[in-house]
């Protein structure tokens, strides 16, 4: 295992009570919400037969591999009754996605027996009939799970060439591939939840609605592998050779195959935590070179908030989408400092940040704006907003905030 998977692995194990929660209905068990790697891939017209046979021989692929993870589901979209998955063979399973002929297809497949759990391991996809797809213009996708260890197992460079088998099969308009919030199939109880993490850490995907026809348009997000089709690309990038000559980082590869290329972002999967590192270096290169293919407007990733439980709306599910926008790797500072001056002893300086900058640390801050000192709670993951005075109206863009108090217990000062 090379040095920055196992330091990926490490970050996973130190920080992994952050984004798992246990399910109240098995505290000892089960899983409501965890974190692990996560791949789809939107696709146009899976009603047709060719795409229904690249649908088979993905589940077949993932079989392979993991089929001995998989226990239960069901196959004809009927969540409320889950079969084992024993019950049939891969080909069968197959036959069975090849004879829906162009009705809606709807299979899901995981290691778990009630849909209330999260899974480590899962497949599932939505494939809509074709009139359906004409009139309403939702994407069809196929999107599966996998434990965070099966990069050791695995291997990077082994799970990269399957998920370039995969896209040879499938032909997506695009997809990724990386470390994302994994849920269970009834995961609308716990948006509140990916809300926080999704804030915590800047490497996760955070996927609700993947058949959001607003993806015609563009990818939602770039992750540690961000996959374009050649139709996305010639639209909006150009070509793959100009895509190519764009590039300048080492550390960004490329996989071509035919009909599209995946785009890899650093060696490893970044989970991004933005207490110390929100903005990895290679993912803010691919997100600046692939912008241009985004889509312009994604909808909300929840439901919005209510009786006082936060959950993503249309304004911060925008926000999440541009959280690597017009970042410089090398002018980012891993803190605000001020200037010391030099005849003086070395003092303490407390952390600050900035209006319009992100809060790295959850808690009470002060700062002084027309000669008053003001306090205000900020939170971590957060764009830090222009400060309002309550009495006059004026706006202030350009405070420094300092922190007097972190709410996880920390040190307030600059190391």
């Amino acid at each position: 295992m090379n040095e920055k998977l196992q330091q990926l692995l490490d970050e996973y194990e130190e920080n992994y009570n952050e984004f798992t929660y246990l399910h109240y209905l098995d505290k000892d068990n089960q899983f409501a919400l965890k974190t692990g790697l996560v791949g789809c891939f939107y696709l146009n017209q899976a009603y047709l037969p060719e795409k229904r046979q690249a649908l088979g021989k993905v589940l077949a692929l993932y079989d392979k591999y993991w089929g001995n993870k998989l226990h239960y589901g069901f196959s004809d979209g009927d969540p409320n009754q889950i079969i084992p998955y024993e019950k049939m063979n891969i080909v069968e399973k197959q036959n069975e996605i090849i004879s829906n002929g162009y009705d809606s297809l709807n299979f899901y497949w995981s290691n778990v027996n009630n849909l209330d759990f999260t899974p480590a391991y899962m497949i599932k996809t939505m494939s809509f009939a074709d009139w359906h797809e004409e009139v309403h213009r939702g994407i069809s996708y196929l999107q599966f799970y996998l434990p965070i260890s099966e990069l050791a197992t695995l291997g990077c460079k082994k799970m990269i060439e399957l998920i370039k088998e995969m896209s040879q099969l499938l032909q997506p308009m695009h997809g990724f591939f990386g470390l994302g919030v994994q849920h269970s199939h009834e995961f609308y109880g716990y948006q509140h939840l990916e809300y926080e993490i999704a804030h915590k850490y800047f490497g996760l995907d955070i996927s609700n609605t993947e058949s959001d026809l607003r993806f015609r348009k563009g990818f939602k997000c770039i992750n540690w592998l961000t996959i374009l089709g050649d139709e996305l690309i010639n639209a909006k990038l150009g070509s793959i050779t100009e895509l190519k000559n764009n590039n300048h980082d080492e550390a960004i590869e490329f996989y071509p195959y035919h009909g599209g290329i995946i785009v890899r972002a650093g060696e490893v999967p970044e989970l991004a935590k933005v207490e110390h590192k929100p903005y990895p270096k290679h993912y803010v290169n691919v997100n600046a070179l692939l912008k241009p293919a985004r889509a312009p407007d994604i909808g909300s990733l929840g439901f919005g908030s209510i009786n006082g439980v936060i959950r993503f709306n249309n304004r911060t599910s925008k926000i999440w989408q541009a959280r690597f926008d017009d970042i410089i790797p090398s002018d980012i500072p891993a803190e605000s400092v001020n200037n010391i001056d030099a005849t003086t002893e070395k003092q303490r300086v407390r952390i600050q940040v900035k209006s319009g900058e992100l809060c790295r640390y959850s808690g009470l801050y002060s700062a002084s704006i027309d000669g008053k000192i003001e306090h205000r709670e900020l939170s971590l993951g957060h764009i830090v907003a222009p400060f309002r005075n309550s009495e006059t109206g004026k706006i202030y863009d350009d405070v420094i905030w300092h922190l007097l108090r972190r709410d996880d217990g920390g040190e307030v000062y600059l190391k």
